[in-house]
């Protein structure tokens, strides 16, 4: 991403492209969180070595300490999410093994603690840094997160509950840490922009959940800055503006007049010109972002992914833990329909617990229903419990990933009919009305649409993963990203395939498309005239969703491909 100055109006702001981690905008002052750490090596005589080891478990001690404050002067208001992830934080810094590493170090190099510590640090983040999963990249944040708060302590003898910064100011950094994610919470933050591309780490995750508007993947971005310059963070577009011109400032404060504050609404009607209605429903990640479907007027959850609900150490949550976050959803949702897609393990979601099955290729080995019936029929069990306790009374299905064949379907039926039976006979209420359906995410289960609805209840598309198989395209992969294209004839001809084979079975109201090719202008009016009328979409794109189907008809596509 290059920086770039935009003299557009007369105005000489400094634009940086990066990549969205939370929509919204912020304007503020900036702080510029990255510490300065001094980690020049210091020769020590050995009588030193043993103080020196002290001092380093001290460090320890007051990081952990400081962290366990950190959480609990958050405002009182962490979720479950975010005390899950500080949990995981406090294992880090428990890990015995890496601090003993550090002690050895101090005492064959005899060297100070600083750097003794860096040298481990940075080793381990090189070790995460040549890994091909994105997720595991991303744990190299965690552990320079992890270092630059033990050199606080041994610099300053202060913890990270330590720091104090001015409320409403934006937040810059080189790397996206944990800890300065909370640190905005806590401080109210207008924005956070980070040069870091590690947009599913942790701290991304919590700034997604505290809902500070936030940027990624701005190169060059610290360098530009000096301590109170003002910057504008635009989460929506992914930019953020460095010493914005006075009507560049006046742009954004009129569209943030605009937004204004958010507030529930009734279900939106979106229609295309000729009337022809269209559904849409909300993707969520967690049960904080359900208000968000109300907000934008949308008719029910079309996609929970519980993948966020599995703790960052590979612990799959207890049956109960399940049933009180899935209680919380469709409570939300006030009798709206919520989709609930079992656990998607394996692949780009590559959680820790996940490494002993995916094989050397993870998007081609044992993910989403693969892991449950070939490896861990146990986890899908006890998710189908939680699911259809929570479910009593209320408008539920549960959405099965990664199919690939007619037989995972049969074969998940018969483990929530098992499922069903230990409820019944235990005297556990449970719904006898929740639905089942399958992802048509694979070329395989895409050419089997009407063989697969023969066995459901409902299908939902989803186009991020078909586009990456059936393209052979890794999604992740910057220098195959021409092939990442939705507007190819060859893709078209797929999601064509998939309606036609729907329709032909009339079933045609039960698909849904829920990737993200349903927000992409360019494919939309195709979609709508191939005959898709329900999508699920992240909630802030429903606006432009709307107004993209205002504009067009719903006949037959004349340059669509047919077969």
């Amino acid at each position: 991403m290059k920086a770039t100055v935009d003299q557009r109006g007369g105005g000489h702001d400094l634009v940086l492209q990066g990549v969205s981690i939370c929509p919204g905008i912020g304007i503020a002052r900036v702080h510029v969180v990255d510490p300065k750490f001094s980690v020049a090596p210091a020769e020590l005589v050995p009588e030193q070595v043993g103080a020196e080891q002290e001092r380093y478990t001290a460090a320890v001690e007051t990081t952990v300490r400081g962290l366990r404050e950190h959480v609990a002067t958050a405002h009182g208001d962490v979720t479950p999410e975010t005390k899950a992830i500080m949990d995981v934080h406090e294992a880090v810094l428990n890990d015995e093994s890496f601090h003993d590493r550090v002690r050895q170090s101090i005492a064959t190099n005899h060297k100070n603690a600083e750097w003794c510590l860096w040298q481990e640090a940075n080793a381990l983040i090189s070790q995460f840094a040549t890994m091909r999963d994105s997720y595991f990249r991303a744990r190299g944040e965690d552990v320079r997160d992890m270092a630059h708060n033990l050199l606080g302590a041994l610099t300053a003898g202060k913890s990270m509950a330590d720091r104090r910064t001015e409320k409403g100011w934006g937040f810059a950094s080189r790397h996206l840490h944990s800890s300065d994610a909370m640190l905005a919470h806590r401080s109210e933050s207008a924005g956070f922009a980070s040069e870091s591309h590690a947009l599913v780490s942790h701290a991304a995750i919590l700034l997604k959940g505290f809902g500070i508007p936030s940027v990624g993947g701005l190169k060059g971005l610290v360098d530009t800055l000096w301590e109170g310059d003002r910057l504008i963070v635009d989460g929506t577009d992914g930019v953020v503006i460095v010493r914005p011109a006075p009507e560049t400032l006046e742009k954004y404060r009129s569209r943030m007049r605009a937004a204004g504050p958010l507030e529930k609404a009734e279900p939106a009607r979106c229609s295309a010109v000729d009337g022809t209605e269209i559904v849409i429903k909300a993707n969520i990640e967690n049960p904080e972002q359900v208000p968000l479907m109300h907000v934008h007027g949308l008719n029910g959850i079309g996609l929970f992914r519980t993948e966020f609900l599995i703790l960052e150490d590979g612990q799959i949550p207890s049956e109960e833990a399940q049933l009180s976050a899935y209680r919380s959803v469709i409570k939300g949702a006030e009798g709206q329909p919520v989709i609930v897609r079992t656990f998607d393990i394996g692949g780009d979601k590559f959680m820790g617990l996940s490494s002993e099955c995916t094989g050397m290729n993870p998007s081609l080995g044992v993910r989403g229903i693969r892991r449950h019936l070939v490896e861990r029929p146990d986890e899908l069990r006890t998710q189908v419990r939680a699911i259809l306790r929570a479910a009593t009374g209320a408008n539920v299905g549960i959405l099965i990933p990664m199919v690939t064949t007619v037989e995972d379907i049969i074969a998940a039926k018969q483990h929530v009919d098992a499922v069903r039976n230990e409820l019944s006979d235990a005297g556990v209420a449970f719904s006898l009305e929740t639905r089942l359906g399958a992802m048509i995410e694979t070329p395989s289960a895409a050419a089997l649409t009407a063989e697969i609805l023969a066995e459901v209840d409902f299908v939902s598309v989803g186009t991020n993963d078909l586009l990456q198989y059936f393209m052979a395209a890794d999604r992740d992969n910057e220098s195959v990203i021409q092939y990442q294209d939705p507007t190819s004839p060859a893709f078209l001809w797929l999601m064509e395939h998939i309606i036609r084979q729907a329709t032909k079975a009339g079933r045609d109201a039960n698909v849904t498309i829920c990737g993200e090719v349903a927000t992409d202008a360019r494919v939309l009016p195709h979609l709508l005239r191939m005959g898709y009328r329900s999508f699920s979409v992240p909630p802030v794109a429903a606006a432009a969703f709307r107004v993209v189907c205002a504009g067009l008809a719903t006949e037959k596509d004349k340059g669509g491909a047919s077969e």
